[in-house]
């Protein structure tokens, strides 16, 4: 594993147990959260997490587990629908086996050939909130101009995976 692969994993593990974020469905949520990253850029999951995190807030008490995962599922198939496999498009996460989710092994990488544009995704978050609320440097999340930086991770990622 390089840098790159557990820098990556201990800044998601890092959002997750701050906040308690797994709740009872640790496994689960873990599986879950692995697919997520293996369709959409880290960067684009971990402001996800933290959107859904700000809207959780309003929420007493705040949702975890697998109602929170499942959350911020739906914010990514809203921001960059086309990114999420059309077989499984009608499903939502849940608790399933991971060597197979909706007919899709997570073993293999979902590969899209067109760039993703970082202008459709509506973000109300700024590198500075996003800062204050993870504790996590925003520049690997934001560029210079406060847009998200969408790049593709390299490799198979256990986000809860001790390093």
């Amino acid at each position: 594993m390089d840098i790159q692969e557990r820098i990556t994993r201990q800044r998601v593990k890092h959002i997750v147990e701050s906040y308690r974020l797994d709740g009872s469905d640790v496994d689960a949520f873990a599986d879950n959260l692995t697919k997520l990253l293996e369709i959409y850029p880290q960067s684009l999951v971990e402001i996800a997490l933290v959107e859904s995190i700000v809207k959780g807030w309003s929420e007493v008490p705040m949702q975890r587990g697998m109602p929170f995962i499942q959350g911020v599922q739906e914010r990514l198939r809203a921001w960059q629908p086309e990114l999420w496999p059309s077989s499984q498009l009608s499903s939502t996460c849940k608790s399933a086996p991971t060597s197979t989710l909706g007919g899709t092994s997570i073993e293999v990488r979902v590969a899209d050939p067109n760039p993703i544009n970082p202008d459709s995704i509506n973000v109300t978050l700024t590198p500075g909130q996003f800062e204050q609320i993870t504790g996590l440097d925003a520049s690997l999340v934001f560029d210079d101009q406060g847009r998200i930086l969408l790049r593709r991770s390299v490799g198979m990622i256990d986000p809860l995976e001790q390093c």
